[in-house]
Formats: C-alpha cells, structure tokens, sequence
C-alpha cells in the first residue's frame, strides 16, 4: 500500500510536469509584454480540469500516507481572492517554500510566465546572497519582465505589484538585475546618407555611404529592485546605450528611478512617483530590435518625477500621471517649465475567454496633454532647446496626444493594431520658409499674423497606424516567435516644400515593415534576425530641409538579449 501511494504521488508530479501551462506571450496576462518562452518546466494545470480532478484524488491519497509518516512536504492549490484575478487559477505541487496567489491579467500579472514552483526554477532563477544581513537577490525572470525595450514598455510600475503579488519577488530582500541586447545593424539606403532605420539614431555612417553596418550595444542596463515592506517597492535602472542622441545626450543615463506604493492582495489602488516612462499609450513592438513607429514617435519617457495613481482590477486598469511642463526625456512638453503643467490618463480593459481562459482581447487607449509637436523648434533634447536658437517666425500651440489599440492573444498566435495622433498639425510640419513663416499658400489671411494657428490653413495631424502579427510555434521545447509588424506615419501633406538650398524637400510620409524570428537558447538568452525595410527618410530635426519620403531602405539587424 505504501508504495501504490508513493508511486501515486510521483506520477501525479510526473503528469504535473508533463502538462504545463503554455504560458506565452499575453496568454496568461493582459499585454504582458513577454518574449513567450515558458520556464522551463512548469507544474501547472488549468484548474476545474480532468487533470486537476485525477491529480487532486492522487494528491489526497498522499496526503494521508504522509500523516502517518512525518513527510513535510506542502501542497496547496491557488485560489483567486480580492477579485483581482480574471482568470482560472492553477493547481500546482509545490516543493519549496509556500508562495502567495498568482495574479492573471493586465501586462505582466501572469504567474506560469513570471514564476515556477519546481525545484528547477527555484535552482536556476533565485539566487540568494547575504550582504551584511540584507538577503540580496536574482530572478532572471524579473529581469525578464522589467529590462524588456519592446514591450511592456508602458506597464512596469504594474509589473513590478503583480511581480510581488505572484511570489516572483520575495518580499524584504534587494533585487540585482542586469539586462543587455547588441549585436550587428546593416543597412543600405537609395539615397547617400538618408538611413531612415528607427531603432537608432544614424551617426555610426558618413553622408557619402549608401551602405553601413556597424556592431552596437543598443542597451546594457542594470536593474535594482527593493521590496521591504508590504507597501513599498523602489526600482532604479541605471543604463548605457550607442543608440541615444549622442550630440546632446549621455550614454550612460539612470533612464529609471521610482517608488511604487501599492499591494494587490491588499488593495486595487496604486502609486508611483518618479523619473518613468509616462503611462500614455501601449507602444508594445513585435519586432525583435527596432521599435515601430508609433514607439518611436509617441512613446512619452519622464525625465523629471512623474506621479502616477492607478486602479487595477479584473482585468481592468486606469491611471493618470501629472508631471513637469517642461521638455521630457521623450516627447512629452508644455509650455512653463518648472511647473506641473502636464498630465495623462491610459485606460485598458481585458476580457479572457476560451478553453482555460487562455485567450485575451484587450482594448484600451489614452490621453497625452502636451508633447514635443506643440511648435516649429525641432531641437530634439532639451539640452538642444537650451543651447540651440529657436524659429525667429516661432509658431506655439498646445498640441495633445491620443491613442487607441486592439489586441488578440492566444498561446500560439498574438495580433495588435495601435493608432496615434496629435490633435492639431505638427507645427514643424507646416510648409514654411527657413525662418519658420508659414509659405503664403497656408495662410487664412496673408496679411495677418504667421504665428497663429487659427490663421493657419493646414490640417495634417502627425500620426502612426501599426499592425502586427506573431506566431509562436514550439520547436525544440521552446517557443520561436516569427513576427510581422507595419508602420505607416502621416506626417505633412504633398507640399513642394523647397529647402533653404533649393533643393525639393518631402515629408508627407513613411512606412517602416519588418519581419523578424527570435528563439531563446535559455531563459537568460535569446538570438533574433530582423529585417526591415524602410520608405521615406524624415528625420524630426529640421525636416522640411533635408526629408525625401520616396527613399527606400532595406536592414538587417542580427543580435542576441541576454539577462540575468
């Protein structure tokens, strides 16, 4: 009897182990932001399932072997509680220490993606160090969530909650972390020195060349994570990147320091306070290195303190964020600099459905008060608007931002669509003289005033369409993801816009597409290849003095992530 029981028991583990979860990219979680890669091992089953039903008879039965022998082994099964979890919970064998409920839902609340029970996981992703009696930390799969420059990239501060709520952060210990993707970029361009590539800024090559391939780092960033107390986790990322502006900026930047107050067992609400990336948005790209152009246009970065409040339940989220009016990192600026003039609220909602629950459509959008197209001084950082001579004809208007998306996902198959606009023409983008005067043509009353948007007669709004789509088949216990993604920006209208040299200019619009393959090696390492090609080269410095929007591009990115 005693051994029927224990053979019971291992082949409960053993069918555990044999069923994971495929817990992929936004199939367990609302965005998410993941690569799609299951750990390695998971011991889940979809609760309510034939499995769970065989498994709990099995797990019963060893359970009352080891009340009579002394075994201290710990079982338990999730149950969802507060009401923040939208989908069915998992029935797991746990070998360790005892973890708290895992939460599904909104962009990185997954725990089968985030967090395994096994003594696998618990060897190869937790590493423990004491330094002075602080229990010091590893967790690629934290890294993982965090240090992820294509997704996820307006859903961090969540992240971090639902890392803590999950058991995938312990609490009271100091998380290190580091991050790092490179590799080669070589692309050729129609046009001597127009290289229009979005994922970095093109001084690696000489105006003369019509090809350049370069090796760059395009990020090497470290994370560190604090979880002591209940209420209180405090992430920073200091990070270097070849990929900035590098006539204005650092290569080294503590691109990330915030504190977020907040406990999801506790409470649905939250904050955060500090230099991030300004909830507005999804700006999530399937490619594996080059952001879309809706990323690369809208994605708004703090580079003063941000204070965000959000609610988050049942698969449902909202926040608004107030911060300086002043120039930002990226794209966010109003008018009066050094006080709080700016603001925006995001909103997403995720409905789960299927078999398991494991299939997700979410739809959400939001609202960016001010940005960087409010006037016609292209300085593109705000060491450039400091250092740099504006427009002498300087056309000014508050110009908001909003945004709207759609997205399917499912273990094998994810789809998204993002539209982003400004709410009034691009004040760079209306044809003008080099001085900045609007070309007679584009004024109500030519006689009155140049600088006034309501003598204006131009309406072309500054805006990003993308469309993307990924599989995600398994090939050799892991998931590929194969990825096509396409951009299309309006920027200005068919003008006949002649450069201060005399030379034609064109800045109606571009299209960057892609298609790109990643597979992981392991869960601290994944290559990828990416092709792009590129119509219309429209830098946003001086745009209408050296764009040509009928130059095509073609790219090849080939590189590697790797994570600790």
């Amino acid at each position: 009897m005693k051994h029927s029981l224990l053979l019971g028991g291992g082949a409960a583990l053993a069918l555990l182990i044999a069923v994971p979860v495929a817990a992929t990219h936004q199939s367990n979680g609302l965005r998410g932001a993941f690569s799609g890669q299951d750990v390695t091992q998971q011991n889940y089953v979809p609760a309510g399932s034939w499995q769970q039903q065989r498994l709990q008879a099995q797990i019963n039965a060893v359970r009352g072997y080891e009340s009579g022998h002394n075994i201290d082994t710990n079982y338990q099964i999730l149950q969802p509680t507060h009401g923040y979890t939208s989908a069915p919970q998992y029935i797991r064998v746990e070998q360790t220490q005892p973890r708290p409920q895992s939460f599904a839902g909104l962009r990185g609340l997954s725990a089968p993606r985030s967090v395994s029970y096994d003594n696998h996981a618990a060897t190869n992703f937790n590493r423990n160090y004491d330094v002075g009696g602080i229990t010091v930390r590893t967790n690629a799969l934290h890294s993982r969530d965090m240090l992820d420059w294509q997704e996820n990239t307006t859903g961090k501060t969540l992240t971090l909650l639902a890392n803590r709520a999950n058991g995938t952060l312990q609490p009271n210990s100091v998380y290190l972390g580091a991050g790092f993707q490179g590799g080669l970029k070589w692309q050729t361009t129609e046009v001597d020195g127009q290289f229009p590539i979005l994922s970095r800024f093109p001084f690696f090559s000489d105006r003369t060349d019509d090809s350049a391939g370069v090796f760059a780092i395009d990020h090497a960033a470290l994370s560190f994570t604090s979880t002591f107390g209940d209420w209180t986790t405090v992430y920073l990322q200091p990070e270097y990147s070849e990929t900035e502006y590098g006539r204005d900026q650092d290569e080294f930047q503590l691109r990330k320091a915030y504190v977020v107050f907040g406990n999801l067992e506790k409470s649905p609400f939250y904050a955060a306070f500090g230099r991030k990336t300004i909830d507005f948005g999804n700006f999530d790209s399937y490619n594996a290195f080059t952001a879309n152009e809706g990323q690369h246009y809208f994605n708004a970065v703090s580079d003063q303190p941000v204070l965000e409040v959000g609610l988050y339940s049942n698969g449902f989220k909202v926040t608004g964020s107030a911060f300086s009016a002043g120039r930002q990192l990226r794209v966010a600026l109003a008018g009066e600099e050094n006080n709080i003039g700016n603001y925006a609220f995001n909103a997403e909602k995720e409905f789960r459905f299927g078999q398991s629950k494991r299939q997700a459509f979410t739809v959400g959008g939001g609202y960016l008060h001010d940005s960087i197209y409010r006037d016609n001084f292209t300085a593109h950082t705000f060491q450039g608007r400091q250092t740099g001579t504006a427009p002498a004809n300087f056309i000014e208007y508050r110009n908001s931002l909003v945004n709207g998306f759609a997205e399917y996902n499912s273990p094998f198959f994810d789809a998204m669509v993002e539209y982003t606009t400004t709410l009034r023409p691009w004040a760079a983008a209306i044809p003008q003289t080099i001085d900045g005067t609007p070309l007679p043509q584009f004024l109500i009353d030519p006689a009155g005033s140049t600088t006034d948007i309501n003598n204006i007669d131009f309406d072309e709004k500054l805006s990003t369409l993308v469309a993307q789509a990924r599989i995600k088949p398994w090939v050799y216990g892991r998931r590929m993801n194969i990825a096509a993604v396409g951009s299309w920006g309006n920027i200005s209208d068919d003008t006949g816009n002649i450069s201060a040299s005399g030379t034609p200019t064109s800045f109606e619009s571009n299209q960057q597409h892609a298609l790109s393959v990643e597979y992981p090696i392991n869960d601290y390492l994944e290559f990828g290849a990416e092709y792009v090609y590129n119509k219309g080269f429209i830098p946003f410095v001086a745009p209408q003095q050296v764009s040509n929007d009928e130059t095509e591009a073609h790219a090849i990115n080939i590189g590697f992530k790797a994570r600790f």
